[in-house]
């Protein structure tokens, strides 16, 4: 898979926030039938039927696209279903995917569980959790994922590379076919050569290669008698994916990488368990001052991120001019140890405020009001979620992380000096309240 893949969701967001849009809506429940012009939303559940005479792009926690899409669809959030036609591209980033569309561009999906069906006009790339395919797509496919089933139904036009836990391909596949994994199943067609580095290999009596068959790994491949298949090189290969022959591995590693690799995975959670803790505190401490934040943030989203991303990018310099100041001084001295422990939980209070920020936004069906307490914590706790559980993928969490944080910080810039209340100001006040107001 191409690093696009996974800085996908970041893209995504800044797209859906920053595109001219003919139809923008922010926040709630939204239905939208036809569009003479590109839509864009940014909130909860979004469904979209009819004629689309441009792209959508949408971060919503649910969507349903039943749509002619003249241009391209770029989604991330939660669950998300498009059938129609899409004239352009898919992007997809989320929870549930299932499309059955006829696409003429590319398609690009990542979530949990992943179902592709319909037609592709150009190539195909898909990572998840559970990926099943049925479409067919006249160029090159590319599949990830613990369990990778490519159905009898579908047909690749340009060669395939997949990687995965259990692979199991039965349908028909024109061109070269590159897989790794644990186990792997052959009983569809395939016009090419085929190379596998896998653990367990079986071929069915279905299948049909016309190529050579490549195969690496701890044990020979277990052939069917009624398979047709080209001749088969096999070559032992001791690395493995399922750790199945243990005694067949002779693990090398160079370097302190073994030893890294579990910080990374613990950070991978205490990252977003600290700032829980911190965003809890936040919320029980300054209920107001948290809810005015939110307020802020569905006030000037993009700006909020902007400046939050500007500041984060400043704030090496700041730390060190505050250093050389404080410096100056025998208490400034004491100061500075102090001034930069404290810096990297306040990185982490604003990933919280931004999580606090998003949930407000999504979760909030009447911006006038504020959450109540219970409910801004419990989507402070689903957001935080969504955050830890994408860092399933390379790169993605860190990046959404940091999106969080952009957007926590920079709301939380722009909302100091505001009033803690929802009461506006005596310039904004309705020709109501200037009756009140007793002419001298």
């Amino acid at each position: 898979m191409s690093i696009k893949h996974t800085i996908m969701a970041l893209g995504l967001a800044i797209t859906a926030m920053t595109g001219a849009a003919g139809a923008q809506v922010i926040g709630g429940e939204v239905e939208i039938d036809g569009s003479g012009n590109d839509v864009v939303f940014l909130g909860g559940d979004m469904t979209v039927r009819g004629n689309v005479q441009g792209d959508i792009s949408a971060i919503a926690g649910e969507g349903e696209i039943d749509a002619d899409v003249t241009g391209s669809i770029h989604f991330f959030g939660g669950d998300v279903y498009i059938r129609g036609s899409v004239g352009e591209d898919i992007e997809i980033a989320g929870g549930d995917v299932e499309i059955d569309a006829n696409v003429a561009g590319d398609v690009s999906a990542a979530g949990g569980d992943v179902r592709i069906g319909g037609t592709i006009g150009g190539e195909l790339a898909a990572a998840g959790g559970n990926v099943e395919i049925e479409a067919t797509v006249g160029d090159m496919v590319q599949l990830a994922g613990g369990y990778v089933g490519v159905h009898s139904d579908a047909v690749f036009a340009d060669g395939l590379e997949v990687a995965g836990g259990e692979i199991e391909i039965a349908g028909t596949v024109r061109g070269d076919v590159d897989i790794e994994g644990s186990e792997v199943t052959l009983s569809g067609l395939i016009d090419g050569d085929v190379e596998i580095l896998a653990e367990e290999i079986y071929i069915l009596d279905s299948a049909r290669v016309t190529g050579e068959i490549s195969v690496r790994g701890p044990s020979q491949p277990v052939v069917a008698a009624g398979a047709q298949i080209g001749p088969v090189d096999y070559e032992y290969e001791p690395f493995n994916f399922g750790a199945k022959h243990w005694d067949d591995i002779d693990i090398d590693i160079e370097g302190p990488w073994e030893i890294i690799g579990a910080p990374f995975a613990f950070l991978g959670l205490a990252v977003p368990g600290a700032a829980l803790l911190l965003g809890a505190l936040a919320v029980l401490m300054t209920p107001r001052g948290t809810a005015r934040v939110a307020r802020t943030f569905r006030r000037k989203p993009v700006l909020s991120g902007f400046l939050g991303f500007i500041s984060f990018a400043l704030s090496p310099v700041f730390l060190i001019i505050m250093t050389v100041l404080l410096a100056i001084t025998v208490i400034g001295v004491l100061l500075i140890p102090i001034m930069w422990l404290l810096f990297w939980p306040f990185l982490l209070l604003c990933l919280a405020l931004g999580a606090l920020a998003v949930g407000d936004l999504v979760f909030n069906r009447k911006p006038e009001q504020s959450l109540g307490m219970g409910m801004r914590l419990l989507s402070l706790m689903l957001v935080l979620a969504v955050s830890a559980a994408l860092g399933a993928v390379p790169v993605l969490g860190a990046l959404v992380g940091l999106f969080l944080m952009f957007i926590g910080l920079g709301a939380w810039l722009m909302s100091l000096g505001r009033d803690n209340g929802h009461t506006a100001p005596a310039a904004a006040f309705s020709p109501e309240d200037d009756k009140t107001v007793t002419a001298g």
